[in-house]
């Protein structure tokens, strides 16, 4: 299944919070074809010579195979990273960080091959069937219900007219959660998802006249992603976003996708909790990274420089 996250727009929507330059790298011969996407970044000085790390965006894509010939997948990927190695040493890349993308074809060859290690869970509804039927557990049935007797409505904005009262929504999660600046947006950051990407829309629940939470969503080809989502807390026991999520899916079902994406979740908090009464259990989408030292020299050399590590846990280690 194709994502959103294999689309070049999508690498470009989100150029504005990434660090470096977007790249693409192609190897390509009579066996298939792999493509390459990732932000190129400036990781230090050393003897007067610049290097480099590279980082996949926002979502999940490293290396993907966009086509193969029938069982010369492992063959084409071989020669994918031969080439590319060459291409590292010669960019003076020092340090690769990958998240790969779980959909794909060839996901579990590209994982195996790349010494890939789990990461996280991506929470999806399959959208082939009656998914209220066979997903939802009686919880989010339950959840579906209360917020309609409560008088809450959905409804889409495909042009973006409510993005500011998004933004407003968005701040109660970032004061929740206490996210990070890679997950906090201006109005110009979801401006430019809705002018990059053809199928972005907002998700709004409204009680009466007033929206009480908003979400960003986006389709893929085949795959139907719930991205950011706000909700005004005076109004979270209405059950808003157990409709929203619900309509949702259903919009993606009749646009003819196979996937509901809710995204992640930190085992036993209350975001995974939540996603899980919407799915069934083969909607836990294991994804894997990939943490690479191209070049341990001069690797060492930057983390030995780095006067105060915070993250000893980051990769690479020198953003610590």
């Amino acid at each position: 299944m194709r994502s959103i996250y294999s689309e070049e727009e999508w690498a470009e929507a989100n150029q504005q919070k990434e660090e470096g330059t977007l790249e693409t790298y192609t190897y390509e011969d009579d066996d298939g074809k792999v493509i390459y996407r990732f932000f190129k970044r400036q990781a230090g000085l050393v003897n007067n010579e610049m290097y480099f790390d590279i980082v996949s965006y926002r979502g999940a894509q490293g290396p993907y195979i966009q086509y193969a010939k029938a069982e010369k997948q492992e063959v084409l990927f071989t020669r994918f990273m031969n080439e590319f190695e060459k291409y590292c040493e010669q960019e003076k890349i020092i340090a690769e960080f990958a998240k790969l993308d779980p959909w794909d074809e060839y996901s579990e060859t590209v994982q195996k091959m790349y010494g890939a290690s789990y990461y996280g869970n991506f929470y999806c509804t399959s959208l082939e069937g009656d998914f209220y039927k066979l997903e939802y557990n009686r919880r989010a049935r339950r959840s579906i219900s209360k917020a309609r007797e409560n008088g809450v409505t959905v409804r889409f904005d495909f042009n973006g007219e409510n993005i500011k009262q998004f933004l407003q929504l968005y701040m109660n999660t970032e004061e929740k959660y206490h996210i990070s600046s890679y997950y906090q947006f201006t109005e110009a950051d979801i401006q430019r998802y809705f002018r990059k990407l053809e199928n972005c829309f907002l998700v709004n629940a409204y009680l009466e006249e007033e929206i009480i939470a908003s979400a960003v969503a986006v389709m893929g080809k085949d795959i139907e992603h719930y991205l950011f989502l706000g909700v005004n807390p005076l109004y979270s026991n209405l059950q808003a976003n157990s409709l929203m999520t619900y309509e949702t899916a259903l919009y993606g079902q009749q646009k003819g996708r196979k996937l509901f994406d809710m995204g992640g979740g930190i085992p036993g908090g209350g975001v995974e909790q939540f996603k899980r009464n919407f799915i069934s259990e083969k909607g836990v989408w294991n994804y894997y990274a990939v943490k690479k030292i191209r070049n341990d020299e001069i690797y060492e050399t930057l983390v030995k420089r780095k006067d105060n590590i915070k993250n000893y846990k980051f990769f690479p280690l020198y953003r610590g």
